[in-house]
């Protein structure tokens, strides 16, 4: 059977796959596109007016439009345009059609956004934290609101998931540029103040140059995001688009994002957003309450749990990734507190933070959950049953879901009106070209020209208001070009809210009048009761609106259901106590035309059902449209069982499985069930057999390749620790088609003047090494049996013509230099003694290339690692090692992996860094010529395999080498952007130890160099993971 490595093309099974991811986000917004109503007057005067007098040739126009102030662009709009037009050719198209394909195809972009950061953050962080991030991105009332709002602060949240997920994914090196680019473009085209989010990403770039000592890279990398987002956004956007769209427009050069900023920032007394109204320092804190629920509470905690998490950790992190995690975080509370300091307040600011803040909320409840899921009985949690803990954050998540969708559905069931009331305009005989429909008091909640037929304009009558109303594009169209309107000054205009009396049409000119009335509305001269004056108006159509001042808190903060049983202050719909024009705290009306819509739902039938009488008749009604209607009880029970059977897979989601999908790693900080219970250098034998290797199918000695071990990772973190994984008994030795050159450099290395220094067995060790020999006696055959054969006395090596007698006493030679004779790998054996500490007592060292075993005889674990100056060995590595070495058992071998380059091509010993007979201090990177050509500059990698001999009691490395010219390992697709990231990942020590110094210019400018050849014949970076995974 072939070693278990995993197939190219497959990967294993994400936590939560990346397209389930899109399915819910996209579901998500197709509700939010068809359902949540326009929450800004903002949104449709700024935006869908101009879009619509784009695709139409008329609507209305703010100040902002003005060129006089020109601090709005006609490329965003175009854009949102070009995409509204896509629906004209749809079958059966009408402009309200238009409008929701719009708000479909941001939705859609939105959940693209959104699943490419979702992925990100599932490879990068954790899936777990993933999963709550969708939660928390799905099941939002704020999100579900933004993610179609048709706004510049939506379209920066847009470009702000995917400049986070670039500055996020490390993986093919730093994309500083990329990330920098999409914050820009958020910044140019959309809404400028959310470039201001980049800055803790660039401050993270900085603390790595500083630290990793790579301030050339960075600058490079960021002068590389300069050019793209200079060049390309603000010549292509602001220069081009601005000449040819913007100066089309206005007929005058403009800078829309430096007119945004002068207006907001730098405005005199009498202008700027403060006049439009100013809200007290608490009022994000609490909209996001209302928008994100807990999540909110989670993400202003993110930054001291993260923290914390930190300090009180087992095992500290190391300064660049505290200050990673403090990065991730910081973007959300670098954006409320430059809001919260604002007077002037909108919700809509906070659109361009929503994913930071889902992500803070996923990184803290990630961390609780790590917290209180420890089983530590010294901890006070650990003592708490973990069932309950699993129930409480079980309960935790779904509560949030519940209250998330609960307000959602309350907020559109409340305020979505507007939205349905035009639609008779569109009814055959209605309405016609010429006529006009008339907005007073209800003008800001006008949902745009999209939803009046074609001919049909919308004015204004005078109301209470006293600040500026829109007035209407010029549609001049007699020399004066295309899109006069967008270039002629109109009339009227100010930046100040100051009102215009030409704004305003007579009443008398009104075909048709939008109008509410409400319980707690009383007429006035300026808003008469329109609805009243059944003299003059009749009833077209009547929707239900909440009357927010004469509902309780509980009703406005979500859905109340209409039913007798929920107390008459917190129903939305009591019984009626006015005249029938307005039967319910909610209406909102077109007039003329005798007509009016009855509502024949169930809920509304209910809702009259004040008294017993009322319940029985209700409750019988209920079951009459039951049995009529069959079909929605059906729906809503498969609803119900779907919701169960999501909330069933959540919970699993959170659940340790308890069979592991692949074999998992062992950790050796921490405690294993193997109780050591022996005293310190006394080994009990055990009677552990290893069990029966297969024969490796199809295995030659001039056809079998060596693996492609390519053990390193992207940057810029280097982790320094074992690396150990689980290894398959058929694993233990590999053998392939350089066995031969292998066997002969051995055998030359034994016949030289230097051979008694290569191997060495002390007399306490004799007993193991015998025992690693007829290990390897009794594995060879099983393994390769078209190259060894087992005989009565040994085993018998078919290619070399060598037989082994491992029974005769004294054995030919030393038992290791008779392993070492057989095998690729070199071998060391380590023994403890009564002091505890493990010693190197045996091993046949014969192609080290970096150290030599003379040095290296005798020493505890700890000592030859220290004499190697083996990098924060002291600080990371040798707590974790000593407690392996103790409690490794016999029936668990581990392997591992390293790697190093080398500066000649001397597999035995590497001579660039001194003589192999050099004196102590004579050997080192510092005899290594510096900035040697590519050709001489070649890739070893180790593969140790570290298992404990069952009789002896020893701890067998097999130290396998891997030596290849950098030129060959460089033709293979990923590995030249890899290994550069690697490369540039070492600190300091770990520079110094491999010897950087003496080649990185050299070898980083070759490998950037078919790095960046292989990008341009394709290569796809997001497809690496489907055809390779570390460490092959």
């Amino acid at each position: 059977m072939p070693p278990k490595a995993q197939p190219k093309g497959k990967k294993p099974a994400p936590d939560f796959n990346p397209v389930v991811a899109f399915y819910l986000f996209c579901g998500t917004h197709i509700l939010s596109a068809l359902y949540a109503p326009v929450q800004d007057c903002d949104e449709v005067f700024n935006f869908f007016e101009p879009t619509h007098y784009l695709d139409h040739k008329h609507g209305l126009q703010t100040w902002e439009y003005s060129p006089e102030y020109a601090i709005r662009s006609w490329a965003y709009a175009g854009i949102h345009a070009a995409v509204a037009s896509v629906a004209r050719l749809l079958p059966g198209s009408t402009k309200t059609t238009q409008f929701y394909f719009l708000r479909l195809a941001l939705g859609f972009f939105c959940a693209c956004c959104e699943t490419r950061l979702f992925a990100t953050i599932a490879r990068t962080l954790n899936p777990r934290i993933a999963v709550f991030f969708l939660i928390a991105m799905v099941f939002s009332p704020g999100m579900f609101h933004a993610s179609t709002a048709y706004l510049p602060s939506s379209f920066a949240m847009y470009t702000n998931m995917l400049a986070l997920s670039a500055f996020m994914d490390w993986k093919g090196g730093l994309r500083t540029a990329a990330g920098i680019f999409w914050f820009a473009v958020g910044g140019i085209l959309g809404w400028p103040f959310a470039s201001v989010l980049v800055l803790p990403f660039i401050a993270e770039e900085l603390f790595l140059a500083v630290q990793t000592g790579s301030i050339y890279d960075t600058a490079k990398r960021f002068l590389d995001g300069a050019v793209r987002s200079f060049c390309i956004l603000v010549g292509t956007i602001s220069v081009v688009v601005s000449e040819s769209i913007n100066s089309f427009f206005y007929r005058k050069f403009v800078c829309v994002p430096l007119n945004i900023v002068l207006y907001n920032v730098f405005s005199g007394p009498g202008r700027g957003p403060d006049i439009y109204g100013t809200e007290p320092w608490h009022f994000y804190a609490r909209n996001l309450i209302l928008n994100f629920n807990v999540w909110f509470i989670l993400a202003a905690a993110a930054l001291p749990l993260q923290v914390l998490s930190q300090l009180f950790r087992k095992q500290p992190s190391s300064k660049s990734s505290l200050v990673r995690g403090i990065i991730f975080v910081s973007p959300f509370y670098l954006w409320l507190t430059i809001f919260t300091l604002q007077p002037h307040k909108e919700e809509r600011f906070m659109y361009p933070v929503y994913p930071f803040l889902a992500l803070n909320s996923a990184i803290s409840l990630h961390i609780l959950l790590a917290y209180f899921g420890s089983s530590d009985p010294r901890q006070l949690v650990g003592k708490i049953p973990a069932k309950l803990k699993l129930g409480a954050a079980f309960l935790l998540v779904l509560g949030a879901i519940d209250v998330g969708v609960w307000r959602a559905i309350g907020m559109s069931t409340a305020y979505s009106a507007p939205l349905k009331v035009y639609e008779p305009l569109h009814e055959d005989g209605v309405s016609k070209p010429g006529d006009t429909v008339c907005l007073g008091k209800e003008w800001y909640r006008f949902p745009s020209s999209y939803f009046l037929p074609k001919g049909v304009r919308a004015k204004f009558v005078k109301s209470a208001f006293t600040g500026l109303l829109p007035g209407e594009f010029s549609e001049a169209n007699t020399g004066f070009g295309l899109f006069p309107g967008a270039w002629l000054i109109p009339s009227g205009m100010n930046d100040e809210n100051k009102e215009d009396p030409g704004k305003y049409t007579d009443i008398d000119g009104c075909t048709f009048m939008v109008d509410s009335s409400l319980p707690s509305w009383t007429p006035s001269e300026l808003e008469p009761d329109y609805i009243g004056d059944t003299a003059t108006w009749e009833a077209v159509k009547c929707e239900r609106f909440l009357d927010t001042a004469a509902t309780s808190t509980i009703g406005r903060l979500g859905w109340v259901p209409d039913l007798p049983f929920v107390p008459e202050r917190h129903r939305r719909s009591p019984v009626p106590s006015h005249p029938p024009l307005h039967p319910a705290r909610v209406t909102e009306h077109v007039f003329p035309c005798h007509r009016r819509a009855m509502m024949e739902s169930i809920k509304l039938r209910a809702r009259e059902a004040c008294n017993s009488q009322h319940a029985q008749a209700a409750s019988k009604a209920f079951q009459e449209y039951v049995m009529d209607n069959p079909r929605p009880l059906v729906y809503i029970a498969l609803g119900v069982a779907t919701f169960i059977w999501a909330s069933v897979l959540i919970l699993r989601r959170f659940k340790p499985s308890k069979t592991p999908s692949r074999r998992g790693s062992p950790d050796p900080e921490k405690p294993s069930k193997f109780k050591v219970d022996r005293p310190p250098g006394v080994w009990i034998p055990s009677d552990f057999k290893r069990p029966a290797a297969e024969p490796y199918p199809n295995w030659s000695v001039e056809t079998s390749k060596p693996r492609p071990y390519r053990p390193f990772r992207y940057g810029p973190k280097y982790n320094t620790t074992m690396g150990l994984r689980t290894m398959d008994w058929n694993e233990w030795i590999e053998l392939d088609n350089h066995y031969l050159s292998f066997h002969g450099k051995k055998a030359a290395r034994l016949a030289s003047d230097r051979a008694s220094k290569l191997y060495h067995t002390a007399p306490e060790a004799y007993d193991g090494a015998v025992e690693l020999l007829e290990e390897l006696c009794s594995y060879l055959p099983q393994r390769y049996p078209s190259m060894f054969k087992k005989t009565a006395v040994g085993m018998d090596n078919l290619v070399t013509g060598e037989s082994l007698n491992i029974v005769e006493r004294p054995l030919k030679e030393d038992p290791m230099v008779m392993c070492a004779r057989q095998v690729q790998d070199d071998l060391a054996i380590m023994f403890e003694r009564p002091d505890g500490q493990y010693y190197l007592l045996a091993g046949c060292i014969l192609l080290a290339g970096f150290w030599r075993l003379e040095d290296k005889l005798g020493m505890a674990l700890s000592e030859i690692h220290t004499s190697g100056s083996v990098p924060e060995y002291k600080t990371k590595l040798e707590k974790g090692m000593m407690n392996f070495f103790r409690r490794v058992k016999p029936e668990n071998p581990v392997v591992r992996n390293n790697y190093f380059i080398q500066v000649d091509e001397d597999l035995a010993w590497s001579h660039s860094i001194g003589p192999e007979d050099g004196e102590e201090g004579t050997i080192g990177w510092f005899s290594a010529e510096k900035d040697k050509a590519i050709q001489h500059h070649y890739f070893r990698s180790e593969r140790q395999s570290l298992r404990r001999l069952p009789r002896s009691g020893g701890v067998v490395f097999t130290i396998r080498t891997y030596f290849h010219p950098i030129t060959e390992i460089c033709d293979e697709p990923y590995v030249p952007g890899r290994l550069a990231s690697a490369v540039r990942s070492w600190n300091g020590e770990v520079s110094q130890y491999k010897g950087k110094e003496r080649y990185e210019t050299v070898l980083l400018e070759y490998l950037d160099k078919r790095h960046e050849e292989q990008l341009a014949n394709g290569l796809d970076l997001e497809k690496e993971d489907d055809v390779r995974a570390y460490p092959w």
